[in-house]
């Protein structure tokens, strides 16, 4: 590897891994430059030691809704194995970003804290969650956030409240590494948020393919539609490219059937707008990020 970054001052760096084994999806390939922190110091020491050597960082967190390509000389981070906490500070919760959301909701579940429910079996980090305002069932999770705390671009840690950042359908002005969230959830009593926990998980299994991996919802709702319902008025249930397909239970879910490849999937997702343009007259937006 190039001396770019001081492996004396770093505790984890990991060169030419395949990002196959770090995707939901199962797919992609080697990386130049990985790193799975095993400190928040680290984070603050990787982004400026990339930022001496102009390399673009791109923090990967759980990489629940990440589709990799050829990412090139990008830094990759992945915060997975930094300790875990939460902190109960009067009557906020501060949570740590690689805390998994379900495992999070099902915590607060044991204080009699609720809100979260909706975000049920989606398989993210908090971090990622806030990043793109995850939602479900007409809810987002910016409704309960309070502040959170980045390493910036420049490696400094800041605190940033809600008021300062922009929230939008799927995505946020957040512009850093997101280390810790602050959230003000509801009084609620522990059976009814299992029930509704329940309820939700089975509605998911229901309705989504949870057989072969994904990346869950492919392409964000255009405003007064579902993609999903889209795509599927068009005829393109079960289509397929090499090993990538629309699922034929969800049209909104493109499903690696085993061996699928970066091209086929952004062939699929091609395929899949030009159709929907032409059929329906409305240009699908993604919702999962595409790193090529």
């Amino acid at each position: 590897m190039e001396k770019v970054f001081d492996s004396k001052t770093l505790t984890s760096i990991l060169s030419e891994s395949s990002l196959k084994d770090y995707s939901n999806i199962r797919i992609g390939g080697k990386a130049k430059y990985l790193f799975i922190a095993k400190r928040v110091s680290d984070l603050s020491l990787i982004i400026t030691q990339a930022n001496k050597a102009n390399l673009k960082i791109l923090p990967v967190g759980g990489a629940s809704n990440i589709l990799f390509g050829n990412v090139g000389d990008r830094v990759l981070i992945l915060d997975r194995d930094i300790p875990q906490n939460i902190a109960f500070k009067r009557d906020e919760i501060v949570v740590s970003s690689n805390y998994n959301i379900n495992a999070f909701i099902d915590e607060m579940m044991k204080h009699d804290l609720g809100g979260l429910e909706f975000l049920s079996g989606i398989p993210a980090h908090i971090g990622g969650a806030v990043h793109m305002n995850a939602g479900a069932f007409g809810k987002s999770i910016s409704s309960y956030l309070e502040w959170i705390e980045i390493i910036s671009i420049k490696g400094k840690r800041e605190i940033i409240q809600k008021e300062e950042l922009h929230f939008d359908y799927r995505k946020t002005s957040i512009n850093g590494f997101i280390i810790n969230a602050a959230f003000k959830l509801e009084s609620k009593p522990e059976k009814d948020i299992l029930t509704e926990v329940q309820n939700i998980i089975s509605t998911r299994k229901v309705r989504h393919p949870y057989d072969y991996p994904s990346l869950g919802s492919t392409f964000k709702n255009p405003a007064g539609y579902f993609a999903g319902k889209l795509i599927e008025e068009c005829e393109l249930k079960g289509t397929r490219i090499g090993d990538a397909e629309v699922s034929k239970k969800h049209a909104n879910f493109i499903i690696n059937r085993g061996n699928a490849v970066f091209d086929d999937m952004i062939k699929l997702i091609e395929l899949i707008k030009k159709e929907v343009f032409e059929k329906k007259g409305i240009m699908l937006e993604l919702e999962i990020k595409v790193i090529n």
